[in-house]
């Protein structure tokens, strides 16, 4: 009998999908994901710059409207500001609160350290000291929605928001009075939905979003004298981490009390419920759930979380929750980070580039690469050695799963990769009966006709595939089987 070659698929990662006759990925780690398998994830390659005294619990950075770029970075005694290629103290001191935020508006960033409002002046790049804006009441959420800067969490009213006047960042009159009226400042409680977790501005077509822990509300500017009108969008599930939300194309991606869940504002839809969502609250450590975080990764097209599985140190993150929006598809990493945000590139100067001594030992598969163009958006965090890091080392070792296939009994004879690298590695993963746990065989490596022999018989077959780290490759698709009908030879 002739020899079939089988095509199984690296399908959508779906680690809450049964197996029964399923088309999904059960494991797809350090890697991306793409409308067709997937693409290889990269680990962290510290930038030159020295590393921070303290781990940093928030990041920031900006480009403005000259090109100039600058990034802040806070840590529990203070803000820091990237300049002549040190970071800088922009504001020293303590807080009763972990919680930083930035939140850029026009030529200037606000901060909340603590529970305080800052603000800093930007001047071409570089950040004045952090001063108090007057009159701003004590909050523990900050965000921005159209033209005016808003407070949440209120040490007052923690079910409410405050905003200042309208284009009057640092004008904070005393709400109802008539000087608040004049400039359409104001304040606004939420009788239901438990205290204010995120404010997030501009989302499609929408104003803004307050998250509250039950709820969420859509903020839509209307002008004197109500100013905002609010409307709900959820009224039963919010948003169970504040740093969660990440604003990507027209919608926002967040972590919900059950799950991953997206809205454009009008509406809700589950992204993770039978996907993710109960491999996510295995893995992320139940005491940490709260401080997941988010950033939108605009090269790639994705929204990627940090978070902490049981055995991460207090303070680190060891986990990577990656979500491909444009395709709807999930994969996940493992790293070490102490926080993570959009950054962009700086491109590298003559002394960046003799850090790394040869051409060939720069971090980077091309001087054409994303990380080395001025003002490109990338992701970046701080590890956990406090240092400006970009995803641009080398590729992690991927781990992929395909489909699984069968029915009948076989011979396996071998398992070709599908994938752009002579160094990718199969194993079979079997089952007789579809009641049965699945079976893992061992590794082999590729031939010279890019075959991993194995032989084992078995009814139902899929394969593992593992990429080792530091190999260069772009693509996996999927993986060819070799089999013959049990009692052929």
């Amino acid at each position: 009998m002739a020899m079939n070659k089988t095509r199984l698929d690296f399908g959508p990662w779906e680690p809450d999908a049964a197996l029964l006759d399923g088309r999904q990925a059960p494991e797809a780690k350090n890697v991306l994901p793409v409308r067709r398998g997937y693409r290889p994830l990269h680990g962290l390659s510290p930038l030159t710059f020295p590393a921070l005294d303290s781990p940093a619990l928030a990041g920031f950075s900006l480009k403005d409207t000259d090109g100039n770029l600058l990034t802040l970075a806070a840590t529990t005694g203070g803000i820091y500001a990237l300049e002549n290629r040190v970071w800088t103290a922009k504001h020293t001191g303590t807080a009763l609160s972990s919680t930083r935020i930035f939140a850029e508006y026009g030529p200037a960033v606000y901060a909340l350290f603590g529970t305080q409002l800052l603000k800093s002046a930007i001047t071409a790049g570089n950040a004045s000291a952090f001063s108090p804006v007057d009159n701003a009441p004590d909050a523990g959420v900050l965000g921005v929605i159209r033209d005016f800067v808003v407070l949440g969490r209120l040490s007052d009213a923690r079910n409410g928001i405050r905003w200042s006047g309208l284009d009057r960042p640092d004008e904070w009159p005393e709400p109802g009075s008539n000087d608040a009226q004049y400039i359409q400042s104001d304040i606004q409680i939420f009788p239901t939905g438990g205290k204010v977790q995120a404010i997030v501005g501009g989302v499609g077509g929408v104003d803004g979003l307050i998250f509250l822990e039950h709820a969420i509300q859509r903020a839509t500017y209307v002008g004197s004298p109500y100013i905002f009108q609010f409307d709900v969008v959820d009224r039963e599930r919010g948003c169970l981490a504040p740093a969660s939300p990440v604003v990507c194309g027209n919608a926002c991606v967040y972590l919900a009390e059950d799950g991953w869940s997206m809205t454009d504002g009008t509406s809700v839809r589950d992204i993770g419920a039978g996907r993710v969502d109960a491999w996510f609250f295995k893995h992320c450590a139940a005491d940490r759930l709260t401080d997941v975080r988010g950033a939108h990764d605009a090269e790639n097209r994705l929204a990627v979380w940090l978070f902490a599985s049981g055995a991460a140190p207090a303070g680190v993150y060891d986990s990577l929750l990656i979500y491909n929006y444009a395709a709807d598809l999930w994969a996940w990493g493992e790293v070490s980070a102490e926080t993570l945000f959009q950054d962009y590139a700086r491109g590298l100067t003559l002394e960046d580039l003799d850090v790394y001594g040869a051409l060939d030992s720069l971090p980077f598969a091309s001087l054409d690469a994303a990380a080395l163009q001025h003002g490109r958006r990338l992701l970046a965090c701080f590890d956990a050695g406090h240092r400006l890091t970009l995803f641009n080392g080398d590729t992690l070792e991927a781990v992929i799963d395909t489909a699984e296939h069968g029915g009948t009994r076989m011979m396996l004879h071998g398992l070709r990769p599908l994938v752009d690298s002579g160094a990718a590695q199969a194993m079979p993963v079997f089952r007789n009966r579809q009641m049965d746990a699945r079976r893992f065989g061992s590794y082999t490596a590729q031939q010279r006709d890019g075959v991993c022999y194995q032989h084992l018989s078995t009814v139902y077959l899929s394969a593992r595939v593992k990429v080792p780290a530091g190999a260069a490759w772009s693509h996996a698709v999927g993986v060819e089987a070799l089999t013959e009908q049990e009692g052929s030879l």
